[in-house]
């Protein structure tokens, strides 16, 4: 039976801000006081992850001599430095993607950004009315690709996991809705061919989401 859905999920890095190179200057930065240089190879590990697990994913796969701990501590440290310096630009289609949403749908951001820097984006992008809760990942047992983070916004915005639809650009954050058993439209930031196989449906870009495409995602 057809039926819209309760509530709109989005993750907000590469989903709605333009911010990849914002968190590759902070990789870089951990990856330099380790003695390593930024790769894409090693990058696609993490991509989609908080910054706690970027800083632990680096950790495991270099070995560096410093505790996890460490890392952790400058990969944030260094996040929260680019962030203020940004720039900090909406993703195509964006803005008028969420603004239009927000007006039938009950909205949440479910980011592996520290939530002070959610709140900032959001802020400058002029769109913390749109959205009933933001949420890191940080928050909870377990980052994505685990369900965790998705999980704790649908129970915050009183709507059952499986009436949800996520808006990701990530492998890893496509595969975290999908083990919350959500259902999730992705623009995908890298591997396309990934993605597409577990998505529900793959976009271009923000703009060519249309609202009979939410209204109808469920049933797909």
């Amino acid at each position: 039976m057809h039926h819209p859905p309760a509530a709109l999920i989005f993750d907000m890095d590469d989903t709605l801000v333009a911010t990849s190179g914002l968190w590759r200057k902070a990789e870089s930065k951990l990856l330099e006081t380790i003695g390593h240089l930024w790769s894409p190879g090693l990058a696609i590990q993490y991509k989609g992850m908080n910054a706690l697990d970027v800083a632990a994913t680096i950790h495991r796969v270099l070995r560096p001599t410093m505790s996890v701990k460490e890392c952790q501590e400058v990969m944030r440290n260094a996040l929260f430095e680019e962030f203020e310096k940004g720039p900090i630009e909406p993703m195509p289609g964006a803005v008028e993607c969420v603004r239009a949403l927000a007006a039938s749908y009950p909205l949440a951001v479910a980011s592996g950004s520290p939530l002070p820097l959610i709140e900032m984006a959001m802020k400058r992008l002029k769109l913390q009315g749109c959205f009933k809760v933001l949420i890191s990942s940080e928050s909870v047992a377990r980052g994505k690709p685990f369900p965790d983070i998705f999980l704790a916004a649908a129970k915050t915005l009183a709507a059952a996991p499986v009436d949800c639809l996520v808006f990701e650009d990530s492998l890893i954050g496509t595969q975290a809705a999908r083990a919350a058993g959500m259902a999730c439209f992705t623009v995908p930031s890298s591997s396309p061919t990934e993605i597409a196989a577990i998505a529900t449906r793959t976009f271009p870009s923000l703009r060519d989401v249309t609202p009979r495409d939410v209204a109808s995602a469920l049933d797909i």
